[in-house]
C-alpha cells in the first residue's frame, strides 16, 4: 500500500492562515526560510519540513474544517496521544501544539529518513521489530491514554454489512456474497472476543514511516488512528501490506498466536474487507479522490487473505 496509491490533495503551507503560520515561527524561534512539502499520505492535511532562519527544523501538519470536516479531529486526537506517551527512539516527539477550535497544527520533531523499501528484508526486520518493541511498551495500555477502542470499528463494519444495500454488496466478490452469512459469523466472534488490552497505532503503512539515514532507525508517524485494541493489532496492520500471501501469517505468527487469536485475526480481515468494498461506492471528498480506488484495492487483497487463510483452516 504504497504512498503513491494514497495520496490526498494538500494545500500547500503558504495558504495556511497566518495565525498558523506565525504559531510556527514563534514555536521555532524565527522566521520559516525554507518550505520542504510532503506528499503522499491519506490527509488532505497540510505537511511541510519547515528551517527557520536560525536553524531549528520542524514537521508541520495542520488541517482546518474546510480542507476536510473529520480530520481536525484525528489532529486532537493524535496531539492528545503524544502528549502523554514518553519519547522513544521509534516515534517523533510533539514539539507544540495549536488549535483555534477550527484550525488544528502539530508541530514534530523533524525526521531525516526515507520511506522503507520493502523488497528490501532488512528494512521489512527492522520495521517489525519497532512494531514488536512498541506493541511491548503498550500493553497493556499506559495510564491516561485515550480510552477510544478498536471495538467501535469492528461495531461499525459489522453494522454497515447487515445494512447493505444490493449495490453494496455486489462491490463483494461472488464467493464472498455466497458465503457472506458465514463470513460476517466469523468477524462477530473476532468482536464477541474483543480485548482492549493494547495501545495500538492502527495504521503501520508505508507512508506513515520513516527510515532514519543515520542510524536506519525505524520511526513511526501519524497517530490520528490509534486506538485500543488487541495485542497482535498493529502486527495485522504491518502484515496487510502482503495480506493475500503467506507472508502475512509469518508476521502475525511472530506474535505467538492461540488458534483462537488466528481465528479472530481472520474475522478482522473479513470485516475490513467487506466494509472497505462495500464503501468503495461512496463518492470522495474532493481533497480524497483517490479513497474509492484504495479502498476497492484494500477490500479486495483482505478478502483474498482471508480466502487463504479459510483454506489453512485458520478460522
Amino acid at each position: 500500500m504504497g504512498e503513491t496509491r494514497l495520496a490526498g490533495v494538500r494545500m500547500p503551507y503558504a495558504e495556511l492562515p497566518g495565525l498558523v503560520r506565525a504559531f510556527v515561527e514563534a514555536e521555532l524561534g524565527a522566521a520559516v526560510v525554507e518550505v520542504v512539502p510532503r506528499t503522499g499520505g491519506m490527509s488532505p492535511a497540510v505537511a511541510a519540513t519547515v528551517r527557520a532562519a536560525n536553524g531549528r527544523t520542524a514537521f508541520v501538519k495542520a488541517v482546518g474544517s474546510e480542507i476536510h470536516p473529520e480530520t481536525p479531529a484525528h489532529f486532537r486526537h493524535e496531539r492528545a496521544v503524544l502528549q502523554t506517551l514518553p519519547p522513544a527512539p521509534y516515534r517523533a516527539g510533539l514539539q507544540a501544539a495549536y488549535d483555534d477550535g477550527d484550525w488544528v497544527a502539530l508541530l514534530l520533531d523533524d525526521v531525516d529518513g526515507r520511506h522503507p523499501d520493502w523488497d528490501d528484508a532488512s528494512d521489512r526486520a527492522a520495521v517489525l521489530e519497532v512494531v514488536h518493541q512498541q506493541s511491548h511498551e503498550l500493553t497493556p495500555p499506559l495510564p491516561h491514554l485515550p480510552t477510544v477502542s478498536n471495538r467501535e470499528g469492528l461495531q461499525k463494519h459489522l453494522a454497515r454489512a447487515d445494512a447493505a444495500a444490493e449495490v453494496e454488496l455486489a462491490a463483494l466478490p461472488a464467493w464472498a456474497r455466497s458465503d457472506l452469512g458465514a463470513l460476517l459469523d466469523l468477524a462477530g466472534l473476532t468482536l464477541e472476543h474483543h480485548r482492549d488490552e493494547s495501545f495500538c497505532h492502527w495504521d503501520i503503512r508505508h507512508d506513515n514511516i520513516l527510515i532514519r539515514h543515520h542510524d536506519r532507525q525505524p520511526v513511526l508517524l501519524d497517530w490520528g488512528m490509534s486506538k485500543r485494541g488487541q495485542r497482535w493489532g498493529d502486527a495485522v496492520c504491518f502484515g496487510l501490506e502482503w495480506v493475500e500471501s503467506a507472508e502475512f501469517d509469518t508476521i502475525v505468527d511472530t506474535v505467538d498466536l492461540s488458534g483462537g487469536e488466528q481465528a479472530d485475526i481472520t474475522g478482522f480481515l473479513v470485516g475490513l474487507g467487506v466494509y472497505a468494498l462495500m464503501m468503495s461506492g461512496q463518492p470522495p471528498h474532493p481533497s480524497l479522490p483517490r479513497l474509492p480506488a484504495f479502498r476497492r484495492e484494500l477490500g479486495a487483497r483482505c478478502l483474498g487473505g482471508v480466502r487463504r487463510r479459510l483454506d489453512l483452516g485458520l478460522c
